[in-house]
């Protein structure tokens, strides 16, 4: 499918289940990558935008149970405030739960249901982008104490 063609078979679901519109969609999932023809479109586009999602949610629990984290993150997860990680915590149970539901779906394919899952995934993504941005500047940022006595040892 091409991409105009995408867009134009999207509209008819934006204005049966009032869903975000496309170029929302894409600009946060890149919904508009869906190249194959297929006849459970909203399917598709939930999809993708699970990818997104399950790999945040993967990054958290490395985050939360860092035993074979990379070494680029360890400075951050050992000077993670009670901040932090109250927000990895509720990023984590938010994307916990839609992957539960996401899961679900997979079961039988409901129209109706693929468009609520799709309009809420999109209303949680929008809502924990700012605690993102606030755990990145964070992580762009360590404790500098720390990284410091990181760095004198080398026993």
């Amino acid at each position: 499918m091409e991409f105009d063609e995408l867009k134009d078979e999207y509209v008819k679901f934006v204005e049966k289940y009032n869903l975000p519109s496309f170029q929302e969609l894409d600009e946060d999932f890149e919904v508009g990558k869906i190249d194959r023809e297929s006849d459970t479109l909203l399917r598709a586009i939930r999809k993708v935008m699970m990818e997104k999602i399950v790999n945040s949610l993967g990054f958290m629990e490395m985050l939360l149970n860092p035993m074979n984290a990379p070494r680029m993150y360890l400075s951050y997860i050992r000077a993670m405030g009670d901040g932090d990680k109250k927000i990895i915590n509720k990023i984590y149970v938010e994307f916990s739960e839609l992957s539960v539901l996401s899961l679900e779906r997979e079961i039988d394919y409901d129209e109706k249901a693929e468009a609520e899952l799709i309009k809420k995934v999109f209303e949680v993504w929008g809502e924990l982008k700012p605690d993102f941005r606030k755990m990145f500047a964070n992580m762009k940022k360590p404790n500098n104490d720390l990284a410091k006595k990181e760095r004198s040892y080398f026993g």
